[in-house]
């Protein structure tokens, strides 16, 4: 990007074949299948519809690029795209959350990328530029973020590394990630031979053939299969670790936390520090026994794919965690002794529905139904399951942020600055009143409602003075700030 006159541009040329690359498939798979239906024809007919339909593929290819422009203006960029419909996009400069590049195994053999501008906004698609020269890429980022200035860059160091994967923890990090997506690939295949003919489905899943396969299912096999399912999985997770986290990278850079990632895709993120809200450090239960973690960010204008969170460390020790928290401005975790849990009475919410149904289910079992045991057995397990889970559910306020602890198998740990605080609510249901108990939620900007840090079931004469502190702290670090947060 050579200058930064308003002039409408296009993508890069190599984007006709990728185009053409991802339209074909679908189009010819359809073409060939009505073709073969038409061989009687002759093959001279079923050549020519194949061709008509790689030329129409062409066609459209080039009518989508020539119609794609985009305009780097001074305030704001403008993508125009719709060969049919059009669709005019105006970004501000100043609603840019963040600029993402990613380069694909095509777009890397060309030499381009894709860069994804987000703003923080509720559409799926705030602004994509697929398929640009490289070299714009990089320019159209720095300057975006550089302040939509013409001032030169400044001059480049090498950036501290924060934190790198291994290729050998690369490797050992995907045997904690078990995958079943063989499983997709295997039912993608079968429906790809189901357009030509080759298979049918429908016939395969009839109660019929359900009976026969079972009746094929001998012991022996099934202690076949089990193993293979099991290795199949592991490999398959391997495979999806190394491509997704292939040459992990992490760097300190003016801007925030810069990441790369990706062994056919090629991705580049930079997290900015001061647009992330909360910590998040993540461990299963067999990655904690052997001391391995993960951290991520959530973040204003994440990937929506990624749920608002950004990955900063996939698989490292806890020493290797704490430079990257300092780095962001985040406090270490307080030891375990430092945390409180809630009361021993919230277990009758968090157990006492399942060791009372999977008590009564147990008992009906020995007087009408004993197969009915193995249910109220789960249900007594759920129960056990919900007291581990009341054990490690805990939360800790230090000097910086608030520290929440929860989880039994997923084990996480948040980390709140009290700047980083939106609101404060705290609830109570029918049952949480009879038995003194409320919820408190601390609400940061771009939460997920799947994944907050909630403290659930803490004594209720506690929860408005710990509400109230929560509040003070809050003032206190954004003392210079002019929004508060409020209590609901």
């Amino acid at each position: 990007m050579t200058d930064l006159l308003p002039e409408p541009r296009r993508l890069h040329p190599a984007t006709l074949v990728v185009r053409w690359l991802k339209i074909a498939p679908q189009a010819l798979a359809g073409i060939a299948a009505a073709a073969f239906g038409m061989a009687k024809n002759g093959l001279g007919v079923v050549v020519l519809i194949i061709a008509i339909g790689a030329l129409a593929a062409v066609v459209v290819a080039f009518l989508v690029w020539w119609r794609f422009r985009y305009t780097v203006g001074a305030g704001e960029i403008v993508i125009e795209s719709g060969v049919l419909n059009r669709q005019r996009r105006v970004i501000p400069y100043d609603r840019v959350q963040d600029i993402a590049i990613e380069r694909r195994l095509l777009a890397r053999l060309f030499g381009t990328a894709k860069v994804k501008i987000e703003t923080g906004g509720s559409a799926a698609d705030e602004g994509s530029l697929d398929m640009i020269a490289l070299a714009d890429a990089y320019a159209l980022r720095d300057f975006i973020r550089r302040g939509h200035s013409e001032a030169p860059p400044a001059p480049t160091t090498e950036e501290p590394v924060l934190f790198a994967l291994t290729f050998g923890q690369l490797l050992y990090s995907g045997l904690f990630n078990f995958s079943l997506l063989f499983l997709a690939f295997i039912f993608a295949a079968l429906q790809y031979l189901e357009q030509f003919g080759l298979f049918d489905m429908e016939a395969w899943l009839t109660p019929e053939n359900a009976s026969a396969a079972a009746g094929y299912l001998s012991l022996r096999i099934t202690l076949t299969l089990i193993p293979l399912l099991l290795i199949l999985g592991l490999v398959s997770g391997v495979v999806r670790t190394v491509m997704r986290d292939f040459g992990f990278r992490l760097t300190r850079t003016p801007a925030g936390l810069r990441r790369r990632r990706g062994l056919f895709t090629l991705s580049e993120v930079v997290i900015p520090v001061r647009r992330t809200q909360v910590a998040l450090i993540e461990s299963g239960p067999i990655a904690r026994q052997l001391g391995w973690y993960s951290l991520s960010f959530q973040t204003l204008g994440a990937d929506q794919k990624e749920g608002g969170v950004q990955v900063a460390a996939p698989f490292a020790r806890m020493e290797q965690l704490l430079p990257i928290l300092a780095e962001a401005g985040y406090p270490v975790p307080p030891p375990r002794a430092a945390f409180v849990r809630v009361p021993r009475r919230a277990l009758v919410r968090w157990a006492g529905p399942w060791l009372l149904f999977g008590t009564a289910v147990a008992a009906s079992a020995m007087l009408v139904e004993p197969r009915a045991g193995l249910a109220g057995a789960f249900l007594l397990a759920f129960g056990l399951f919900a007291v581990l889970r009341w054990r490690k559910h805990a939360y800790a306020l230090g000097d910086k942020a608030l520290f929440v602890s929860g989880g039994l198998l997923k084990r996480r740990a948040w980390i709140i600055p009290f700047e980083k605080t939106q609101t404060i609510s705290i609830g109570q249901g029918p049952l949480q009143r009879r038995l003194g108990l409320a919820s408190l939620l601390v609400d940061t900007a771009g939460a997920s409602p799947i994944r907050s840090p909630e403290i659930v079931d803490l004594d209720a004469a506690e929860a408005d003075p710990l509400a109230d502190r929560l509040l003070s702290l809050f003032y206190q670090a954004r003392s210079r700030q002019t929004r508060p947060a409020t209590i609901a």
